[in-house]
């Protein structure tokens, strides 16, 4: 069986299915602070408010 070693997985843009940037990430994070909902942010971006929702609750690309 073979062990998953966290350090060694591709995090944020590094990972091949990655649609957003580390930048772009910390764009959206900053557009929420300012009061941007996170249906306009994902608008823009071309992702899911979902996933905006994950971004800013840093539920995902928490190493920024």
């Amino acid at each position: 069986m073979q062990s998953t070693n966290k350090s060694n997985s591709r995090r944020g843009e590094n990972h091949p299915r990655a649609k957003l940037t580390n930048e772009q990430v910390m764009q959206i994070r900053d557009l929420y602070s300012k009061g941007f909902s996170t249906s306009v942010i994902a608008r823009n971006y071309k992702v899911s408010k979902w996933n905006i929702e994950e971004i800013v609750k840093k539920h995902t690309w928490t190493h920024i």
